[in-house]
């Protein structure tokens, strides 16, 4: 059941939305003040510059380097989710600049917060509540019944989404490892050499994935695929025990039947990736404990900490590693 909080924050938001006007803008904008509009698709880079400035201004803050230059260019899974969910981005417009961004997602009866940025300069100016509020409502339009995000540690970000009825469940650790600690995993599964290249195929991923995240996602893994992703199928008993795609270094998303069948997909994935004496990386959350201790046994280094919090609990989240903060 939505706990009250929930109930009451999206009874508010679609009150709110209801007074939407017409030309995607949710509040007619006061004089001088930024006003909350659809992102078209000419937008995306100006909004991707929003998303960087933020995201480096939290690092630097924080003592750590800048992630991405300035310039960046936008991420294609960004790109996928306005491609998908049109209707669930937003930004802030001040005198024709954007000062702010939103993203969100709904698979099934999910609703996801993929992105929600302010420029630095135009932080603490209520423009994050705003743009939160145009979001809610497109899950509750499209009938959405749970809640979550991926967060940072910015205790402001977190109060909001509290507010909106989400709750901590467990951390997400960035994991990055080199060739030698991809080795001892591999040594450590025992991979047989068949299962470091063994392809997977689409159809049975898309309903293992539906099975453990607990809704479709056959959009999302078809764009994976077809932005250069590769999946490693693990077999047992002549069906698909796991699988786990990678991108270039990048691990996820993988899914398995087990635990032990997850770790050796994932483990195959990361072979794959190291296969040339690189690096890998992978975004891991606490609910997949035994992936993560193995992980961390053979020596990938937590690089990065986030949170993960929900209004519940949804599918079987210890089976399921995410692709990464925007789809999920």
């Amino acid at each position: 059941m939505i706990d009250a909080v929930y109930r009451a924050e999206s009874q508010r938001v679609v009150a709110r939305s209801a007074a939407q006007a017409g030309g995607g803008c949710y509040d007619a904008p006061v004089s001088g003040e930024p006003h909350i509009r659809k992102v078209r698709p000419d937008d995306l880079e100006e909004v991707w510059r929003v998303h960087v400035a933020a995201s480096n201004d939290l690092l630097v803050r924080r003592g750590r380097p800048a992630a991405r230059p300035a310039d960046a260019p936008v991420a294609s899974d960004a790109r996928a989710g306005l491609a998908s969910d049109p209707d669930g981005y937003f930004c802030a417009v001040d005198e024709g600049r954007i000062s702010g961004m939103v993203s969100a997602l709904v698979r099934g009866r999910v609703w996801y917060l993929s992105m929600l940025f302010v420029l630095p300069g135009d932080q603490g100016r209520g423009l994050g509540r705003a743009l939160l509020e145009p979001a809610l409502a497109y899950g509750e339009a499209r009938g959405a019944e749970v809640r979550f995000t991926w967060a940072t540690l910015d205790p402001r970000a977190h109060a909001r989404y509290v507010m909106a009825g989400m709750a901590p469940r467990w951390p997400i650790y960035r994991l990055d490892a080199d060739a030698a600690a991809v080795a001892r995993l591999e040594a450590r599964v025992g991979l047989e050499p068949r299962e470091r290249q063994a392809p997977c195929d689409p159809d049975t991923a898309e309903k293992l994935t539906a099975e453990v995240f607990g809704h479709d996602r056959a959009g999302d893994l078809a764009h994976w695929r077809g932005d250069g992703g590769a999946a490693v199928a693990i077999g047992r008993g002549g069906e698909l025990a796991a699988f786990a795609c990678r991108r270039g270094q990048r691990i996820g998303p993988a899914a398995g039947r087990d635990e032990p069948a997850l770790l050796h997909a994932v483990a195959a994935a990361a072979t794959a990736g190291a296969s040339d004496g690189g690096s890998v990386t992978m975004r891991v959350p606490g609910a997949c404990a035994s992936l993560l201790e193995a992980l961390v046994g053979c020596g990938f280094r937590i690089a990065e900490l986030a949170v993960f919090l929900a209004s519940r609990p949804f599918g079987r989240p210890e089976l399921y590693l995410p692709s990464g903060p925007i789809l999920y």
